[in-house]
């Protein structure tokens, strides 16, 4: 690295990178008609880089004779890096002609002025993304011991969701999509997991005790949802007796839990089973909303810290960070579904304009179709494939 870069602010890339996109666009006026299409002041990481891009693209958008001319002159080129600068500074104080001379003298290649900007937008999209889902992490902070908490928890996941949608049309999809990063564990220890094991516990109490509800809770509770690995089996082990329909009472419980090998793979006794499955006079119906309630808390949690461990790892593109984070919010869009159908919610729509089907292809006419009826119609897409009559 040359002296002239280790001495300015800042030896982060992305700091580097916007130091040499600013200063090939000074030194080269017109390479701003390249980026200020897709490069805008508010993706420049240091405040005085955003005010010195902005004043940039004033200029430009002014006409500035070393932005519309090809070959612009030493004297237009001097006026526009002192425009700039004086401009920026109105903004920014630290903007000085010092800079100005050290951006231009530590640029390596002003004509690789769109290989910067791809980094610039790059690093913005990786803090775009961590901003979201920090937001998300906090609502459920502040969501926990709190129902009406759960309104501003989807609301962060929908805004999140946007703000990927958006970033999708600025990254082309490429191969080698999926990340180069080991999932993260779930993060059940930062939440208050003595009261959620508590709640199962209850749950399991008052299904064993009325399994009549069990065939509607079956319909949006899973196994995942507990946090108890033992619970887990049990619900299990009751989720099979309903779909058998055969009768349900602890002892039963019990002795399905013992075929299933609950007893061998866990800690778990038949007299742990008998005491869970205990005489309840509880609704199994509003428990297993409290459980999928935990549950929803649970994976909005473990996505935004998965989501923030991606972004902060810089081997992974932005193509592969947007695809992975939206990956792990349809795991958390499945809960919400899921929660919603426990509350009795009918679960919003997609959207108010119907789909757009694909028109039926007509039947030809024409003796060239007609004398062989088993080909396809056409080859796309739209068009059905006649399966042939010797598999029947």
């Amino acid at each position: 690295m040359s002296a002239g870069l280790q001495g300015l602010p800042g030896r982060d890339v992305i700091v580097l990178a916007e130091q040499a996109l600013l200063g090939a666009l000074l030194v080269q006026p017109p390479t701003l008609t390249a980026v200020s299409g897709w490069v805008e002041p508010e993706h420049f990481y240091l405040p005085h880089h955003t005010s010195l891009y902005s004043a940039m693209c004033h200029l430009a958008k002014a006409g500035h004779p070393a932005v519309a001319e090809a070959h612009p002159t030493a004297e237009q080129g001097l006026e526009w890096v002192q425009q700039a600068i004086a401009r920026g500074a109105e903004e920014t104080p630290a903007l000085t002609p010092t800079y100005a001379h050290a951006l231009i003298s530590t640029c390596p290649q002003p004509k690789h002025a769109s290989a910067y900007g791809h980094m610039v937008l790059a690093d913005h999209t990786r803090r775009t993304v961590t901003e979201h889902a920090a937001r998300l992490g906090q609502a459920v902070r502040e969501s926990r011991g709190s129902d009406t908490g759960m309104a501003l928890v989807c609301s962060r996941a929908d805004e999140l969701a946007d703000v990927l949608e958006q970033l999708t049309h600025r990254w082309r999809p490429h191969p080698g999509s999926l990340p180069r990063i080991e999932t993260s564990a779930p993060s059940t220890q930062s939440e208050d997991i003595e009261g959620r094991v508590q709640d199962e516990r209850v749950f399991l109490s008052a299904a064993a005790n009325r399994p009549a509800v069990l065939t509607e809770v079956r319909a949006y509770l899973t196994a995942e949802d507990f946090a108890d690995p033992v619970h887990q089996q049990l619900f299990r082990a009751l989720a099979a007796l309903d779909h058998r329909g055969g009768p349900i009472d602890p002892v039963i419980v019990v002795w399905e839990a013992q075929q299933r090998g609950v007893f061998a793979r866990t800690t778990a006794t038949p007299d742990d089973v008998l005491a869970i499955c205990e005489r309840s006079g509880a609704d199994p119906a509003y428990w297993a909303a409290r459980v999928i309630h935990h549950a929803l808390l649970s994976t909005a949690t473990d996505a935004a810290t998965h989501i923030e461990r991606l972004a902060a790892n810089t081997t992974v593109t932005p193509h592969q960070l947007i695809s992975a984070s939206r990956r792990t919010l349809a795991d958390l869009t499945a809960v919400r579904l899921r929660s919603r159908r426990a509350r009795g919610e009918v679960a919003p729509r997609q959207s108010t304009e119907p789909r757009r089907r694909p028109l039926p292809v007509a039947p030809s006419h024409m003796p060239s179709r007609a004398s062989s009826p088993r080909q396809p119609t056409s080859l796309s897409p739209s068009a059905p494939i006649a399966r042939s009559s010797s598999r029947r």
